[in-house]
């Protein structure tokens, strides 16, 4: 038995739109952060194909911002990635209860690297990250090589996740899911399944 949980709004925060007012301030921050992050490159970042000095040059025709705006904004992002104490708490408790827990997240290299530096990690038994194995969700893949890494059986698992999407493919495969929308709502949930005492 085993959960999985999605890192980006699940355990961690994740606020494009914030990102660029930290960093521009708050005139367009929500156009600016579209144009940037709601584009294939950000995509091919993740997959691990993209560095984020690429990026900020491609991206200069689109955001009407220098390569060096353009990759100030990118390289705030992983600082930005901040783990939410209410879902701490419950990675802690499942953890406390014997329950196996994994990471599987579609991330790139900055932003793991920088997230390896937290405490949490003591409760995982291990993650697929997807810039590290050029694959991501929702991509069947992606989910059968954590499957296979760590000889899980796809129905003695699940999958935890704000999209949709990625549940509905992990659940194609014959995983569980369960489509996040705040530690509340996960905890009860879990406690509903028996997967964590009441």
């Amino acid at each position: 038995m085993a959960i999985i949980f999605d890192l980006g709004r699940v355990v961690v925060s994740w606020d494009p739109v914030g990102i660029v007012r930290r960093v521009r301030g708050p005139d367009d921050a929500k156009a600016l952060a579209d144009r940037l992050f709601n584009h294939p490159d950000w995509l091919e970042v993740d997959r691990g194909t993209l560095s984020l000095h690429t990026m900020a040059r491609q991206a200069e025709a689109r955001t009407g911002l220098s390569a060096a705006d353009n990759l100030a904004i990118l390289q705030a992002v992983p600082a930005s990635l901040l783990p939410d104490p209410a879902m701490l708490a419950l990675i802690e408790e499942l953890h406390a209860t014997g329950q196996v827990l994994y990471a599987l997240s579609n991330m790139g290299h900055a932003s793991i690297d920088w997230l390896e530096q937290h405490a949490f990690w003591r409760c995982f038994s291990g993650k697929v990250v997807s810039a590290r194995v050029r694959m991501m969700k929702p991509e069947p893949d992606i989910y059968r090589y954590l499957l296979v890494s760590f000889d899980l059986q796809a129905g003695d698992c699940l999958f935890i996740d704000d999209s949709p999407a990625n549940v509905a493919a992990a659940e194609a495969l014959g995983i569980r899911g369960l489509v996040f929308l705040d530690a509340a709502q996960c905890r009860r949930t879990l406690v509903e399944q028996g997967w964590l005492p009441g």
